[in-house]
């Protein structure tokens, strides 16, 4: 019996999930789905799509991993003495204000990035700072992500959503994916409306204008497809990005720490994600050449999300 036939199974008398999507990609690049045809708030997995992103701008040679972030930002600087470099952002390692993104309710004011990286109202989040000695640990934030958005907008005088399109989103055929905070309102037959606690969220979503650490709307199939463009490449068999980055993409930065913009753990990689209203994972098991996708419109459903990474573990990994 395989993954497609025990998955319902695996999350059975877990958790109530109003909708689920699961992708799972063979090392040959077929794509298997179940679930509604339905666009999901990809959470922080926008965060991984946003640091493969980044490594192609280093792979170009426009930015460098390990030069001060405020050699490149221009409409904002980071406060606080010392250097804070691209590599310690991508990796949680700067020490930076230790936020988590609720995103902005149907009605309610939408505060620009500047606002937010500022804590100016209607920003709901504090400002973005340094906290800890630069690259003295790990410290999950999306305050690495909001600086690292800024940072990619002002080296390339691009709008991020057009900027991840060109670099991501087109190149791996990702077709149902945008950063665009538009995108689930031109798309509100497939949009899943979220729920928190099993009642829907107000509106059906948050707008969430930090985009590169939750902002992205996907689906499960695009999600694999983007994983299995990773592995390819830490073989040295993508035209995308080269092995060396694509090794560190997927390498700790410190000990027990994320790589670049990626999670590990039991023989996988990839990331994890949760918003208001929605929950969802993404991962590669190296050792097979496979990758699993889960987006679920359901915030507490942790149980079912464990049991699918589990189900995946025990055939993929």
């Amino acid at each position: 019996m395989g993954f497609e036939e025990e998955w319902r199974d695996a999350i059975a008398g877990t958790d109530r999930v109003p909708d689920i999507g699961v992708a799972v990609a063979g090392p040959g690049g077929d794509v298997w789905t179940a679930g509604r045809d339905l666009v999901f708030p990809a959470c922080s997995i926008s965060k991984h799509v946003a640091a493969f992103g980044t490594l192609r701008l280093v792979a170009q040679e426009t930015i460098d991993l390990d030069t001060d972030v405020n050699a490149y930002l221009s409409s904002w600087r980071l406060p606080g003495a010392g250097t804070v470099t691209v590599r310690q952002v991508l990796a949680h390692t700067a020490g930076l204000t230790k936020n988590w993104f609720p995103g902005y309710a149907a009605g309610e004011p939408v505060p620009s990035l500047l606002q937010i990286l500022r804590g100016e109202p209607p920003a709901n989040t504090p400002a973005v700072r340094r906290e800890l000695p630069p690259g003295s640990e790990f410290r999950y934030s999306g305050s690495h992500y909001a600086v690292l958005q800024q940072l990619l907008t002002d080296v390339t005088g691009t709008p991020f959503e057009e900027l991840m399109v060109a670099l991501v989103l087109g190149p791996v055929g990702m077709a149902d994916s945008s950063y665009d905070q538009r995108f689930p309102y031109g798309n509100q037959q497939r949009a899943a409306r979220g729920h928190r606690d099993g009642i829907p969220v107000p509106g059906g979503w948050h707008t969430q204008p930090e985009l590169a650490g939750a902002g992205l709307w996907s689906t499960p199939a695009d999600l694999v497809r983007l994983e299995l463009e990773i592995h390819r490449a830490t073989e040295g068999r993508s035209a995308l990005l080269p092995p060396g980055l694509a090794t560190q993409m997927l390498t700790p930065q410190v000990p027990g720490g994320f790589g670049l913009g990626t999670e590990f753990g039991d023989g996988r990689f990839g990331h994890t994600g949760q918003n208001t209203g929605y929950s969802c994972f993404s991962f590669a098991w190296p050792a097979s050449g496979t990758a699993v996708a889960v987006m679920t419109n359901a915030e507490d459903c942790r149980a079912s999300l464990s049991a699918l990474i589990e189900l995946g573990r025990r055939h993929f990994g």
